[in-house]
């Protein structure tokens, strides 16, 4: 590993979705970034056949392997509810492992600060009328709509709407990596201005990037996406090393 100044980039799904949606990023990143898919229970290759509808299940099934595979210098890239798991992985290695990341990045998901409203909470709905609700939001996952893909789809988006609708921040978690913030700018969801509340999870800088399209503007602006990863990740094992212990240090 002495000569390899790659970075490892873990990858955490959107709800509904497997992992596997980012195998294609692989091909495209170059030798620099290692794109590490993370699967969630219920979904892709993960042996747990059923999906996880609670937050700390669902970390203590994906944490292992993510401390496992921190084998080089690592950022952690999420969107939707891939944004909040990115986040709470990025703490939990903080202090569960004294390893900082690279970098976090957040898309397509604000920072929650309340709880949804019942007119906002979607998962107990009927299937249609929860896909109605995602539709009128601009969130209706791939393959939701798909009579071949919907058995398996669909209980695991309810699951991951739970973890979203219950998910609380615990305003004491504060990260030591700077932070992306990513948004689709005909996101009718997220607006920059949603983006810009990260700031309160980093004690390092917070930038917030904004790409063409909706809400799932990292499929159609895949390229604009893996050159934001490229510009900030490709660098000198040794810059990365001393803007590490500055992060450590605060």
């Amino acid at each position: 590993m002495s000569g390899d100044n790659s970075v490892r980039l873990f990858c955490l799904p959107f709800e509904g979705a497997s992992a596997g949606v980012y195998l294609p990023w692989s091909e495209e990143t170059g030798p620099s970034v290692v794109v590490t898919p993370v699967e969630l229970p219920g979904r892709g290759r993960h042996p747990r056949t059923r999906p996880c509808g609670r937050l700390e299940p669902l970390l203590a099934e994906v944490m292992p392997y993510v401390v496992r595979m921190c084998d080089r210098p690592f950022a952690l890239y999420g969107h939707g509810l891939g944004a909040l798991l990115a986040y709470e992985i990025a703490a939990r290695l903080e202090w569960e492992h004294d390893a900082v990341a690279e970098r976090l990045y957040v898309s397509g998901a604000g920072l929650p600060h309340r709880p949804p409203t019942a007119d906002r909470a979607l998962g107990h709905l009927p299937d249609e009328e929860l896909l109605r609700g995602l539709g009128r939001r601009g969130r209706i996952p791939p393959g939701a709509r798909d009579p071949r893909r919907a058995a398996r789809t669909l209980p695991a988006l309810r699951a991951d709407l739970a973890v979203l609708e219950a998910y609380r921040r615990d305003p004491r978690h504060v990260v030591h990596c700077p932070v992306t913030a990513m948004g689709g700018l005909d996101d009718p969801g997220v607006a920059a201005a949603d983006l810009a509340g990260w700031r309160r999870c980093t004690r390092r800088p917070l930038r917030v990037d904004m790409f063409p399209g909706g809400h799932y503007f990292p499929l159609t602006a895949r390229r604009e996406v893996l050159r934001t990863f490229s510009r900030d990740l490709d660098r000198p094992r040794a810059v990365r090393r001393a803007l590490a212990a500055t992060a450590r240090s605060y």
